[in-house]
Parts: structure tokens; sequence; C-alpha cells
């Protein structure tokens, strides 16, 4: 049956790259120009020193220096700090890379992984505040983009782990002191080509839901509004461009916008399922935990502006 129904949607989507040619080019264009101006340069650096920082043993030290707020707020190991403070500086997908990492090399358990997995693999601050809060929205104080988002991702961890019941593990799967020993060269270029191989995968999702987007946009018999919501599930870039040119109230764009950018769209879920190949996450339960802290970014915006008003933004 499964097999039936990927030979039909693998046919539509011929189909319609077919008979939307130009779209389909237009879009593969977009998707590589993204790809290879922001998000290339953007997190090549940032995989690469995170691979030898964990090859070296450093992060037990970044732990350490985390360990004290982030043990006590989310319930986690002193490891499982590692992962939150780099999907907190970079975004997705480094945050679920470095999970994905973790677990793999014994650092953390499945459980822990799951859990960090939910809230630390965001949009990346420099998106949040210069795409969505100045280029999207024209917000005078763009940082209220950025809290929010990561206000919704920690109420999201508070509620799972009063929910779950989790308490803070004071055991990491395996000492820093164990790690195979080898040279600082051979460990770059092992780092540097991890970070292009992920790289090239998270680019190959990237153009293939830009092309999705963009021919859905021209095909989908629905209200521009609702084509536009869709296009932001699926595509964040694409879509933030369209929520805030929707023929409706500002402070609904607001609300969508801010919903859809803590979501983060289906391509950063499809490129956070390829960084975590070959562990135990529930892929699954991720999109469940995205969809919650969309619900609850959401519902702050909605909140900011019962409070304040819209004119206090721009």
């Amino acid at each position: 049956m499964k097999r039936k129904l990927y030979v039909v949607v693998i046919g539509g989507i011929i189909f319609l790259f077919f008979g939307y040619p130009q779209v389909v080019s237009a879009s593969a264009k977009e998707g590589l120009l993204l790809w290879f101006q922001v998000v290339l340069p953007a997190l090549l650096p940032f995989l690469i020193l995170s691979s030898v920082i964990l090859g070296l043993g450093i992060d037990s030290s970044i732990s350490r220096l985390a360990a004290p707020v982030l043990t006590r707020v989310f319930g986690i190991s002193r490891a499982g700090c590692y992962p939150v403070v780099i999907g907190m500086l970079s975004g997705y997908p480094l945050g679920a890379a470095t999970v994905g990492e973790m677990l793999r090399r014994e650092r953390i358990s499945v459980e822990e992984a799951q859990y960090i997995l939910h809230f630390c693999n965001n949009a990346s601050p420099m998106f949040l505040l210069q795409f969505i809060g100045v280029n999207c929205l024209g917000f005078r104080q763009p940082l209220l983009v950025l809290g929010i988002i990561y206000l919704s991702a920690w109420t999201n961890s508070l509620v799972e782990r009063c929910v779950h019941r989790r308490t803070v593990s004071k055991r990491s799967m395996l000492s820093c002191q164990m790690q195979e020993k080898t040279s600082l060269i051979r460990l770059l270029d092992e780092s540097i080509l991890h970070g292009f191989t992920v790289l090239a995968k998270v680019g190959g999702y990237i153009i293939l839901f830009s092309i999705l987007a963009g021919v859905l946009e021209q095909v989908l018999p629905v209200p521009r509004p609702v084509c536009a919501v869709m296009t932001g599930i699926l595509e964040i870039t694409t879509g933030a461009d369209q929520i805030v040119h929707m023929a409706v109230p500002e402070e609904w764009r607001m609300i969508l916008l801010l919903g859809c950018s803590a979501f983060g769209g289906l391509s950063s879920v499809a490129q956070s399922a390829s960084v975590l190949t070959g562990t135990e996450l529930s892929i699954r339960n991720y999109i469940g935990a995205k969809g919650r802290q969309a619900v609850i970014a959401a519902g702050y915006m909605a909140l900011f502006i019962s409070l304040f008003g819209v004119d206090v933004l721009h």
C-alpha cells in the first residue's frame, strides 16, 4: 500500500514539474541562492567548530559553564547542556546535528536526546532578527521576535518536563577522558568533510522544498491567505514573504508569521531528519513538539499585541 502511495505522489510531482518548468527553474535558483548566500556561510563554520569541540572533548567545559542554570531549568544532564547552547547560537539543523552527534558518541541517552531536540532546534538568531523581524515585519525592536521564539521553545520544554515528570540527570553516558586521541589536522579534515556532507543534504532539501512551494503556489485553487500559510508550513523563507503581503489585518499577519517561524517549516524538519540519520530519535514526536511550540509562539504574540498594540512595534 505504501509503495503504491509513493508511486502516486512521485508521479504527481513529476507531472507538476513538467507542467510548470519555468516555476521549477526559478524556485530552484531561489533555493540554491538561499543555500549558497545564507545557509552555507552561516552554518559551515559552526559545523566545523562543533565537530572539533566534540572531538577534543572541550564540550565538557562549555557544558560546565551552562550547567548551573540549564540543568535546573530544563532537567537535563551536564553533557546535555552543550547541544542546547549550540542550538540557541546557531539554529537548525545544527541543533539537531549536535544532538545526534552527542547521541552517537554516547554522551547522552536516547530519552534525553529526544527531549533536548524538541526545544534546542529553532531558526537561527540572525534569521529571526534580520529576515523575520526587520525585512518581513519592519520591527524597530526585532529582538521581540527572537524572544518570543525562544520563550515558546522553553515553555514547551517545561510543559513536557512537567507532563513526563523529568528529573535532572546527574550522569553523562561517557566520560570525556575516554575520548580517542587523534591529531588536530586529522580532526579538522574529518570535521570539514562532515560539515560539507551535512550542508549538501541541507541544500538539497532547501532546493526541493523551494520548488514544491513555488509549484503549489501556482497550482492550489485556494484563497491567497490560505496558500500563504500552507507555504509557510512547507518552507518558512518563501512562506514568510507571502504571509506579510496577505490582505488581512496586520496583527493577524504577525501572529501567523510568529507561529510559522516557531514551527520552522517541513523543510527544516526534513533537514533535521537528514542529520539524525542512524539514530533512534523520533521525527514524528519532533513534529508534534514543533507544532505545540508554534501554537505557544502565536499565543505569546497575540498576548503582546493585546497588551501593547501594534503601533509600538514600528
